[in-house]
């Protein structure tokens, strides 16, 4: 007779417990598979163990994710809800599932050449944690999911995180319990009673984890394995894990924005800026335009002799213009073409008689798309000038201090 397997049910699924992948102090992490037999992971935590204070730490963790947008560098979150076996409540949520971690692939080989490539989307993710108010405070290789199928990967298990105190749902008071089980990759501030944490505690782990990705040794103390010995072209990367690893937080690099101006003016053409977009509050990469949500006609009016057409938000300047003075060939009724029509923030205005009102509307949706089409175009435009300019002027700079550095070894007074 076969064990009744264990099910839980969101409002919009149900998922079937098939085996354990992963188990930590107050929780545990499933292989299940939906209604449809799909794979995911769903974590919980261990009813006998949910008390008030790990519940509201779990609850910080479902309400961080479900703001992160996707594609991110972190764990997607498909699901959760609130499981009711025997009595206990327990909650969970689902997740993408990934077939190993940064340790497994550690453990395995690594291209010499690659270590960047995937470090640079370790430093995304935590970037993007830290842009919307998280620290992680729990990074290390186990916590950093792969997949080799789709060649991607995702920062994951927030359990422990900081979060901001705007963004709590739930204010959580951090104690001696909640601190970390393996101290491998601890700042020192982690292991001090006290100790204030912020994104320069994640920058110290993330110190150890670039040494270890290419040694194969976690960074103690002096004389440790160096990068120049196993990886020469990259020996510059030895001075940055020094500062990363410093004991004194502000004697390490402030931010992420910080480590990566430095890989990219040595040429790492895969790292990327990342930064917040105000309005819709999603982490965008330099390089890649603003989100710019298309201008749509939501309305239409004519009194006689003005025809008014509304249209769903005020457009910028540069698309006006760009409405007036299109690129791409268009029909237009003769005096009546694009730029014709004046704007005054969400309308747009032109004189026209009765029987061309209907044929001028049908020629300004048209007028629409190609100015949202070349608004588009000319952001990407801009995007991969300031890009590059700033590439260019970082790469530069680091010529400049390498010059600097040699002219002042041969100098003497």
């Amino acid at each position: 007779m076969t064990k009744k397997q264990r099910v839980y049910e969101s409002a919009f699924d149900t998922y079937t417990v098939e085996k354990t992948i992963g188990e930590g102090g107050s929780g545990v992490v499933y292989l299940v598979k939906n209604s449809n037999g799909d794979p995911f992971a769903l974590k919980c935590l261990h009813p006998h163990l949910s008390t008030g204070q790990r519940r509201k730490r779990f609850k910080n963790e479902i309400a961080f994710l479900s703001k992160v947008q996707q594609p991110s560098n972190i764990v997607p979150m498909v699901d959760s809800g609130l499981s009711i076996n025997g009595g206990d409540k327990t909650p969970f949520y689902v997740m993408r599932l990934y077939d190993g971690t940064l340790r497994s692939r550690m453990s395995g080989t690594i291209a010499v050449a690659d270590v960047m490539q995937i470090f640079s989307r370790v430093l995304d993710g935590v970037e993007t944690a830290h842009l919307l108010g998280a620290v992680h405070r729990d990074l290390k290789p186990e916590n950093i999911l792969c997949d080799k199928a789709s060649n991607t990967l995702a920062v994951a298990d927030f359990g422990i995180a900081l979060f901001e105190e705007e963004e709590l749902l739930t204010a959580v008071e951090t104690k001696a319990a909640d601190r970390l089980a393996n101290f491998q990759y601890a700042a020192p501030e982690q292991r001090a009673r006290g100790g204030k944490v912020d994104v320069r505690t994640d920058i110290y782990s993330l110190g150890l984890i670039l040494n270890e990705m290419f040694t194969g040794a976690i960074p103690e103390g002096t004389g440790i394995a160096t990068i120049a010995a196993v990886a020469p072209q990259f020996a510059y990367l030895d001075e940055l894990v020094e500062q990363m690893r410093q004991q004194r937080q502000e004697s390490r690099p402030a931010s992420i924005a910080e480590l990566k101006k430095q890989l990219i003016g040595r040429g790492n053409a895969f790292v990327a800026q990342q930064s917040l977009d105000s309005e819709t509050k999603k982490v965008i990469r330099q390089g890649e335009p603003p989100i710019f949500v298309p201008i749509t006609l939501t309305g239409a009016d004519w009194d006689g002799q003005i025809l008014t057409l509304s249209v769903s938000h005020a457009p910028p300047g540069h698309w006006i213009a760009r409405f007036q003075r299109p690129q791409e060939g268009h029909s237009s009724i003769l005096g009546k073409g694009p730029e014709s029509f004046s704007w005054k923030g969400d309308k747009a205005f032109n004189q026209v008689a009765e029987n061309q009102a209907q044929a001028i509307v049908d020629h300004f949706k048209n007028y629409l798309e190609m100015a949202n089409r070349g608004y588009v175009r000319d952001l990407q435009q801009e995007a991969d000038t300031e890009n590059t300019n700033q590439r260019v002027a970082l790469q530069n700079a680091v010529k400049l201090a390498e010059s600097r550095a040699r002219v002042a070894k041969t100098l003497k007074f």
